[in-house]
């Protein structure tokens, strides 16, 4: 009985509007209908994988409050595949979200990596010979230092 595949990551978010804004209109996902559960929430879809994004209460933590922290969470981050590097480069840069970029030759694998609005780091994965032709792709602006991004 094999693993097949990622079927759905689910969220925790204290602003709904603001997290479906930034999965949807920044990094480029569908909002996708979503059945009448009794708390709001949204579905998104990326390829064949969702995400399940919460709101309202089932969104608190144990104490009932928004207290997120990547810090204190065990997932440390959630790594996407991507394309058009320098296009969601400029879209992270005009949605005025947090990010950073990174390099690695012996890869050839162009990263960003940015946060949600709740705080969840997001990691953009691009692999180089695989971008548009003429397309720019990490720079000295921004750069990702290991060990350094958190919100």
């Amino acid at each position: 009985m094999p693993l097949l595949d990622l079927h759905h990551v689910a969220l925790k978010s204290s602003d709904l509007e603001k997290t479906v804004t930034y999965y949807t209109e920044v990094l480029g996902m569908e909002l996708v209908d979503r059945p009448e559960f009794s708390f709001p929430g949204a579905w998104l879809q990326m390829g064949s994988t969702m995400f399940h994004i919460y709101g309202g209460d089932p969104a608190k933590t144990a104490d009932g409050d928004y207290k997120f922290s990547q810090r204190i969470s065990p997932v440390d981050h959630i790594a996407l595949r991507a394309t058009g590097f320098d296009e969601m480069r400029a879209s992270l840069k005009a949605s005025g979200s947090p990010w950073f970029q990174f390099d690695i030759p012996d890869f050839k694998l162009w990263q960003l990596f940015t946060y949600d609005p709740s705080g969840v780091t997001i990691e953009l994965n691009f692999e180089a010979e695989n971008e548009p032709a003429g397309s720019e792709g990490p720079t000295d602006e921004n750069v990702y230092v290991p060990g350094s991004f958190a919100p």
